[in-house]
C-alpha cells in the first residue's frame, strides 16, 4: 500500500470513527433524555402519592363523615320529592315563590346519585341569596351546577331565578 492509499485509509477510519461515535453520542443523549423524562415523572407521582399520604386522616374523617351523614337513595321518585320539599320548606322559610319545579333525568356518578330539579324562584335579591346559601348547606348535599339571575320585569324589586338542582344520594349497597 502506498503512503497516498494509507492516509486515504487512516482518513476513511478516523471518517467512520467520528460519524459512528457522532450517531452513538446522539442516540445517548436522546436515551439519556427519555430517562431523565421518566425520572421527572416518577419523582412527581412520588411526591404526589407522599402529599396524598399525609393527608390520609383528613379525607378518611371526609368519608366516615360521608358515611354517615350522606343519605341513601331510596328510590328516583322519593329523592325528587325530597329536594323539592326541601326547597320548598326553605322557600317559605325566606318568603320566596318557587312556581316552577320541574324534575329532571337522575345523573349518577361513583357511587353516588344525583336527584336533578330545574326551578325558577322568584322575589326579592336578599331573601333568594339566603335562600340559596341556606339550600346548599354540606349536610344537605345540595348542588346547583347552573343559574341564571335576571331582573323581575313586572316588578324591579325582585329578581327570577332559574337553577338547576342536584341533591346527591349514596347508592344502595349491592
Amino acid at each position: 500500500m502506498t503512503a497516498s492509499e494509507q492516509r486515504l485509509a487512516l482518513g476513511l477510519g478516523v471518517i467512520l470513527i467520528g460519524g459512528g461515535a457522532f450517531i452513538g453520542l446522539n442516540k445517548l443523549k436522546t436515551w439519556k433524555q427519555h430517562v431523565d423524562g421518566h425520572a421527572a415523572e416518577v419523582f412527581s407521582r412520588r411526591a404526589e402519592a407522599d402529599d396524598l399520604l399525609s393527608r390520609q386522616d383528613f379525607w378518611q374523617q371526609r368519608s366516615a363523615w360521608l358515611a354517615e351523614k350522606q343519605p341513601v337513595l331510596d328510590t328516583p321518585g322519593k329523592a325528587i320529592t325530597n329536594v323539592i320539599a326541601l326547597a320548598d320548606e326553605l322557600a317559605s322559610k325566606h318568603s320566596i315563590e318557587i312556581p316552577i319545579k320541574q324534575p329532571n333525568e337522575a345523573v349518577e356518578r361513583a357511587g353516588m346519585s344525583a336527584a336533578v330539579v330545574t326551578l325558577k324562584v322568584e322575589g326579592e335579591m336578599k331573601p333568594v341569596m339566603n335562600w340559596l346559601l341556606e339550600l346548599q348547606q354540606p349536610t344537605n348535599f345540595v348542588s346547583v351546577p347552573a343559574m341564571t339571575i335576571t331582573p323581575n320585569e313586572e316588578n324591579p324589586q325582585k329578581i327570577e331565578v332559574n337553577m338547576r338542582v342536584e341533591k346527591w344520594f349514596r347508592l344502595p349497597p349491592s
